[in-house]
């Protein structure tokens, strides 16, 4: 038992008793209590006749409570007394009601005496635990597989708004704290940790009423998976969600049961923050997929106008220069010359205009797939570079999604170019296979590898790397994978694959 000052009671976390005084007349009253110090004995003396309320807060104990009990508090004073001297000066201050009589931790400089003090109560919380934002505690597994808290710190009520009495008294308060979906892991970590002698390491949610909405023992309150709790997220709204961390060190273990020591923090603005950013960033891939999608569709759009108008028109000029020039008079040698170089003008527009719309959409890929249009794209980059490519492939044909084939030709066609912008290489090895994923379905590979001058591994994560970048970011949004593999001097090879589409 301790006797609270006034503030003291107002911010009342810890298992105390209360005693408040009311003190009208004179006699001599000695009362023995108990204090956190072990064997001690404080002596409370009053003159007049006494009367003494003695609460013991139960495990309902609630702020509105203490608000009421504060003014009948008597105020507490400390003065430090050495002799009879500085005792007699001390009660003859003023008119005490009551004096108090016990040893001040504080004052006990001697560090052999706070250890003697600590071994020989292992519960007595220490100051500098209960300052820290967080929760210390000690865990106890028992032989029924039922928690314990031997020590809480002040901080429990801070993060789980209940007192460190009630938790030490009612362990399952905890448990049926649990979220729903966080109740398994958190069992599923300590089991871990008591079989392998591990630290305990758990991260999840808790759910908590808000303050004068229920009991903490209340029937009504959400309770974790398998202590009678619904499989659905059963909190009201007016509940409050807290993320927490418990790290707690594995002690020892004996007939007793299983000992932890550890800390449990809050860690919601964390992981909001950590939520939102995970938001985010699917937000931005989504942004990201969807701009792919209309800039495929825009080049398709140009790339049919182009064939289907400029294509036209340029078989049409070409025509009428061919009968233009049928119709020349005999002789008329520099006519014929000039036709003529309109003519291979006309190819020329005309051999442009292809490339162009092989390069916005290639029509190949429409009609003969993926595989012939990845031979076709290394043929033209042969013709072009003089690199010679060799293809390596495990059918003709593979069913892919008309997303995947022209998200597989993109990769391809900016791998061809950053090798011919930056590999050096003398020889290139495309292999396009069907294999077998991580999971049960298959996946389409698409491997190129060169002999160039490679770079270090570190480069795709420089800050204008957005070729390198590009791939990984398109691949991903399908489910694929994306590897990189090089070294300067030792080549380079990029493997991507995209899991098969089935039809069940």
């Amino acid at each position: 038992m301790r006797i609270a000052p006034h503030s003291a009671l107002a911010t009342y976390h810890s298992p105390i008793f209360i005693a408040c005084m009311l003190i009208p007349d004179s006699c001599m009253l000695k009362y023995i209590v108990s204090s956190t110090i072990p064997n001690s004995i404080v002596s409370l003396t009053m003159s007049g006749t006494a009367l003494v309320l003695h609460i013991e807060p139960g495990t309902d104990f609630t702020r509105e409570v203490a608000e009421q009990l504060s003014p009948h508090l008597s105020k507490v004073s400390h003065r430090s007394v050495t002799d009879a001297t500085s005792l007699a000066a001390t009660l003859h201050e003023q008119a005490w009601g009551a004096v108090l009589c016990a040893p001040n931790i504080s004052d006990l400089h001697d560090q052999d005496s706070l250890r003697e003090i600590h071994a020989n109560n292992s519960n007595a919380p220490y100051s500098f635990l209960d300052s820290l934002p967080g929760m210390a505690c000690q865990i106890r597994l028992d032989k029924h597989n039922n928690l314990h808290f031997p020590y809480v710190s002040e901080g429990c009520f801070d993060l789980l708004g209940i007192t460190p009495f009630q938790l030490t008294q009612h362990p399952q308060l905890l448990v049926n704290y649990l979220h729903p979906d966080d109740a398994k892991s958190f069992h599923q970590s300590m089991l871990l940790s008591f079989e392998h002698a591990i630290p305990w390491n758990w991260e999840g949610r808790i759910i908590l009423p808000r303050c004068g909405l229920a009991h903490p023992l209340s029937p009504n309150l959400p309770r974790a998976a398998g202590k009678g709790a619904d499989d659905s997220k059963n909190e009201s709204h007016d509940d409050e969600i807290k993320w927490v961390n418990l790290r707690a060190k594995h002690h020892n273990t004996d007939s007793d049961g299983t000992y932890w020591k550890g800390f449990m923090v809050n860690i919601t603005q964390n992981k909001q923050a950590e939520i939102e950013l995970k938001h985010s960033r699917q937000r931005l891939r989504e942004l990201s997929s969807h701009i792919e999608h209309i800039k495929e569709e825009e080049r398709t759009r140009i790339a049919r106008e182009i064939h289907d108008e400029i294509g036209v028109l340029l078989t049409a000029l070409k025509m009428d220069l061919a009968w233009l020039a049928h119709r020349l008079p005999v002789g008329s040698n520099a006519l014929l010359e000039k036709t003529q170089d309109m003519s291979n003008l006309l190819d020329t527009a005309g051999r442009a205009a292809n490339d162009l719309v092989h390069s916005l959409r290639p029509g190949s890929l429409d009609c003969f797939g993926i595989v012939a249009t990845i031979e076709i794209e290394a043929r033209e980059f042969t013709k072009r570079t003089g690199i010679p490519c060799k293809i390596i492939k495990s059918s003709d044909h593979f069913e892919v999604s008309d997303e995947q084939s022209i998200t597989l030709f993109r990769v391809f066609q900016e791998t061809l170019n950053n090798i011919m912008k930056h590999a050096s290489a003398r020889h290139i090895q495309v292999q396009i296979l069907k294999a077998d994923a991580v999971c049960a379905n298959k996946c389409i590979e698409l491997i190129v590898s060169d002999d160039g001058c490679g770079f270090d591994e570190t480069a795709p994560n420089k800050p204008r790397s957005f070729g390198l970048r590009g791939i990984q970011e398109r691949i991903r949004q399908l489910g694929g994978m994306v590897t990189i593999t090089s070294k300067p001097g030792k080549g380079t090879k990029i493997a991507v694959s995209l899991p098969l589409e089935t039809n069940g």
